[in-house]
């Protein structure tokens, strides 16, 4: 049989995918090229969007496992199509952090298992396995982040029917991490490493405060924009990008000057003033000083370019287009190389990022390059050298302001939040803080006064000790007859609705309002018990249980009412009544003590037959 004439059986699935996914690459990149930021179809790296290169492994350098950078073409074409759909689509939306991961990892699984970059060859197994490098690779946060990406990524894959095998039913296997705001030992751990180490604090802030000439012009950037973040709570990239002019100077109400630096604050807050406190006025004067002299030369060049350039909208004059901030006004403008310790200083305009920050100041172990504090000789105890982060700046000042009690409102203007809500991720008091705080209010229980248990026979009112027992949770809700000290992190209301007869709602006596409320419900219970009265008379089914109910409320009401009505007890003391509430707890503690019961029985009669 002649092997020419064998033609490949292609199922109609396989057929439809191909041709869906020309037509999609074919679309994407007829109606969505001119929407991409100025940037070329064809060039592998689209500025402020996507890089189309390979996935990194960990400790890994790439030429040691590829020996091109840029993704494999029979990937490429898919790649570009589908982030520029989704830019398109949602700008604003556009994760930069996981989209990179992802789209590469996967092309990286796809050509090792099925030697092609097709991503119509995706299926479970390949799935799995690049969710397995994501995890190897990054924080479990980010992996999380990025398995609910790729579920999205198969969602679309399904909808536009690309894939050879039809339908893919998958999801990523890897759960949330735990909240920072929940209570436990590991988010307590994870609050405090948003927080800066002291240590390093003091470190970078000596090598600040050393004299100009002291330090390299790399020591002098470095530690000029940490200082400006140290004054306001600022991003990394809002200080990169100020203005050579963001100082300001008014005058408030009372004639004293303030002084702030004009920002352009991200998310959506715009631009806006950021006042300094007082005590850290001279510092970021400093900073700027140190900056406005190191981008002094390099402003000056923008300016000589910008008079000899025709077209004013060329990129070469823009620091920051979207900012309006040119070269020639740009604080932190500067040369190729200009920081460098070993090159020579070129002569083109040049703007850092916040990666070369993450050098600067983060871990040595991890970056493999000597970190402002090791250059200085700062480490720790365990002779590692000291490393912070940029925005942990931002989490310090957050901190110590809700400390100083700075309200919710003024916070996040000061950080340049369009919403108080995000303020709580930058909150990292401590419960003990929380605690103290509470104790210098001076709110106590000296107020309590227990009443004597025989006021009412049978009516039994809770001591001091057991009421400050419930009291230190701080779980307290109002209620419509005074306070529910139930503490909700242990159980739900097991009652819902029927305060009256929870031993758990306590009564404050001088409270009218409460007290009028009490006998409304008095006198709507005394309504019910007759006709529940009435209804067991007609033999009504379940009449009695409904009696038994409503007479135990009535006398419960009548008790409290005669506490909260009684002359001999100040107004301001706390009434909590006891009784028999159920609660599964109870109910274990109470087969419990039966199954002793019955083992202890058991022991004594092999005993008596023993002897």
């Amino acid at each position: 049989m002649n092997e020419s004439k064998i033609v490949d059986f292609r199922s109609k699935t396989e057929i439809l995918a191909e041709k869906n996914l020309k037509e999609f690459i074919l679309n994407c990149k007829g109606q969505l090229s001119g929407n991409l930021l100025d940037n070329d179809w064809d060039s592998n790296h689209w500025r402020k969007i996507f890089k189309f290169s390979k996935f990194k492994i960990k400790n890994v350098k790439l030429k040691s496992f590829s020996k091109a950078e840029d993704l494999d073409p029979s990937y490429l074409e898919f790649c570009k199509s589908y982030v520029a759909y989704v830019f398109c689509s949602n700008s604003r939306g556009f994760d930069r952090l996981t989209f990179p991961i992802v789209l590469r990892v996967i092309e990286k699984n796809l050509l090792e298992y099925t030697d092609s970059g097709d991503i119509k060859l995706l299926n479970p197994v390949i799935l799995d396995e690049c969710l397995s490098d994501i995890n190897d690779n990054y924080t479990k946060a980010v992996a999380y982040k990025c398995g609910k990406f790729m579920e999205k990524l198969i969602t679309f894959l399904n909808e536009k029917e690309l894939l050879n095998c039809g339908l893919i039913k998958w999801s990523s296997y890897i759960r949330p991490p735990e909240s920072r705001l929940s209570i436990s030992d590991n988010a307590d751990k994870a609050r405090l490493a948003k927080l800066p180490n002291e240590k390093a604090l003091q470190a970078i802030g000596e090598i600040f405060s050393m004299q100009d000439h002291d330090l390299h012009e790399r020591d002098l950037f470095v530690t000029s924009v940490f200082a400006l973040l140290m004054c306001a709570p600022s991003r990394i990239t809002e200080i990169l990008s100020l203005r050579a002019d963001c100082e300001v100077i008014e005058k408030n109400r009372e004639g004293k000057e303030c002084y702030g630096l004009r920002f352009y604050s991200l998310k959506g807050f715009g631009a806006n003033i950021k006042w300094i406190p007082e005590i850290m006025v001279p510092t970021a004067k400093l900073a700027i000083k140190r900056l406005l002299k190191l981008s002094e030369k390099p402003r000056e060049r923008s300016k000589v370019l910008e008079h000899k350039m025709k077209d004013k909208s060329a990129r070469i004059i823009w620091f920051d287009k979207e900012k309006d901030v040119r070269f020639s006004n740009a604080l932190c403008a500067l040369f190729v190389n200009q920081l460098s310790m070993k090159l020579q200083t070129g002569s083109e305009l040049f703007k850092i990022s916040n990666v070369f920050f993450s050098k600067e100041l983060g871990s040595s172990k991890i970056n493999k390059h000597k970190n402002i504090f090791e250059r200085h000789g700062y480490y720790d105890e365990h002779n590692n050298a000291l490393f912070l982060r940029t925005h942990q700046a931002r989490h310090l000042l957050n901190t110590i302001a809700q400390r100083g009690g700075l309200g919710e409102l003024d916070i996040a203007k000061w950080s340049g939040r369009v919403s108080v809500t995000q303020n709580r991720v930058y909150n990292h008091i401590t419960e003990a803080e929380m605690i103290e705080k509470v104790k210098a209010l001076g709110i106590n229980q000296n107020n309590i006064i227990p009443c004597d248990s025989d006021v009412i026979e049978n009516f039994e009112i809770s001591t001091l000790h057991d009421l400050k027992i419930k009291l230190e949770h701080g779980a307290v809700h109002i209620t419509e007859y005074g306070y529910c000290v139930h503490d909700y992190i242990l159980a739900p209301c097991s009652k819902y609705f029927d305060c009256i007869n929870c031993s758990e709602q306590v009564c404050v006596k001088g409270e009218k309002q409460n007290l009028d409320r009490l006998k409304s419900l008095l006198d709507t219970t005394e309504g019910l018990v007759v006709k529940a009265n009435k209804a067991i008379r007609e033999d009504e089914l379940g009449a009695d249980k409904w009696y038994q109910h409503q007479t135990k409320t009535l006398e419960r009401l009548k008790g409290i009412i005669a506490l909260m009505e009684n002359p001999e007890l100040p107004d301001g003391s706390l009434i909590r009544t006891h009784c028999d509430d159920f609660s599964h707890l109870s109910r274990i503690l109470e087969i419990n003590k039966d199954c002793n019961a019955v083992l202890n029985n058991k022991e004594k009669n092999n005993g008596q037959i023993s002897n």
